[in-house]
């Protein structure tokens, strides 16, 4: 960091001098012509040595400047008072550029006689005063320039640091949620069926584990998703027995596609009470992944009643649905806007063929830097790739 800054430096110092030197060049010209208009003679080298005596002084002066301009910089309430110190050392480096410049006449080569100094400080009035008043003016643009981008970069942390913590705090919500519900599946089997209680805990104790080893993870590789998925499923196999079939089509090429955390299992949940719960006999979930466009398009599909036809199917931002379906997609859709903005949609409706089914689209996103490059950056942080999901992931899921 040091060795930038350093070549920073000698950066910003070489282009100063370089402005110094054309500014130079084009006095060297403007004597010239000068000259020869009056039918004077002068040499193109004393043009240019006395061009270069003209505007290397500030070379000397500028820092000097820059450390008033740090003293009282033109800003906040004492502008006013900067202004009219800097309006009062203005000639004084006036009459410093002048003394230098007169000091260097006496140099030979850089002009044909020593220059008047009361002559130099009044004719060349324009030189001293506006180059005092652009060095403090680019410097006060340099340093409100600076200060726009470090506001710029604070705003993009701290809208970064504000979306991650409601995309916390909306993954957050679906643990209570989720953990309520099967807590009390399991009190429904204690006294049934002890045996299938004691599993479902220990179903459950696993799968808090993997909610655990994922906090602060708001994106996963949908192969991640669905081994989470399958853990879940257990959990509701035991306790449906053999009236819950699930099945899945998920090709292997959307395996490594990073979607939300958690994201399928809320949809799953709701499709399972709504779809399942809700009757006597089998059930059937089906869960489906599709790539097309550079988007990816989950599917879950219950084949219960359905929706009823006044509820409103497009799930918006700002409405839920209702039915009770409402904390898991609403929550859902709330993620989906904070992790990808408009790019997402989330769409519940009613199957052709019966029951429900809920649509997400999002962008495809997948591991590893050579992939989708053209895609954004996510704003939430992810994980790799792990282990191929096991066969019950791929087909029917059944008891």
């Amino acid at each position: 960091m040091a060795s930038l800054d350093t070549r920073a430096r000698w950066f910003r110092w070489g282009a100063f001098l370089a402005g110094l030197t054309v500014l130079g060049m084009f006095t060297a010209v403007q004597l010239l012509l000068s000259y020869w208009g009056k039918g004077r003679h002068l040499t193109i080298e004393e043009a240019f040595l006395s061009g270069l005596a003209t505007w290397y002084p500030w070379a000397i002066f500028a820092p000097m400047i820059d450390a008033l301009w740090r003293r009282y910089p033109i800003e906040g309430a004492g502008w006013k008072r900067a202004i009219a110190i800097h309006l009062f050392t203005t000639p004084l480096f006036g009459v410093c550029w002048t003394t230098a410049r007169w000091g260097l006449s006496f140099v030979p080569l850089i002009d044909p006689m020593p220059i008047d100094f009361t002559m130099t400080l009044v004719l060349h009035f324009q030189i001293w005063f506006l180059s005092y008043w652009v060095i403090v003016a680019v410097r006060q643009a340099v340093y409100n320039y600076t200060r726009f981008r470090e506001r710029e970069v604070r705003a993009s942390v701290l809208e970064a640091k504000l979306a991650q913590a409601q995309l916390e705090m909306l993954k957050m919500q679906l643990h209570p949620h989720f953990l309520f519900n099967t807590l009390h599946a399991i009190s429904t089997l204690i006294h049934k069926d002890p045996d299938a209680a004691d599993e479902m805990v220990a179903q459950l104790s696993d799968l808090l584990r993997m909610t655990l080893a994922t906090i602060g993870i708001q994106e996963v590789t949908l192969q991640q998703e669905l081994e989470f998925l399958d853990r879940y499923l257990d959990i509701q196999k035991t306790r449906f027995q053999d009236r819950l079939e699930v099945t899945l089509d998920i090709p292997a090429e959307t395996l490594d596609v990073r979607v939300p955390n958690q994201v399928l299992q809320p949809i799953v949940e709701n499709a399972i009470r709504h779809g399942i719960d809700a009757r006597s006999g089998q059930g059937l979930i089906e869960i489906r992944a599709r790539a097309t466009d550079h988007m990816l398009e989950l599917t879950v599909r219950d084949d219960g009643p359905g929706l009823r036809s006044e509820v409103k199917l497009d799930v918006q931002p700002d409405n839920a649905p209702r039915e009770g379906r409402g904390i898991g997609l609403a929550n859902t859709r709330a993620r989906l806007r904070e992790l990808y903005g408009p790019a997402s949609t989330l769409h519940l409706g009613n199957h052709p063929e019966g029951g429900a089914i809920v649509t997400l689209s999002l962008p495809i996103r997948r591991v590893g830097p050579s992939a989708n490059e053209h895609s954004e950056a996510p704003r939430a942080s992810t994980v790799a790739l792990s282990a191929p999901p096991t066969l019950s992931m791929i087909g029917s899921h059944k008891p």
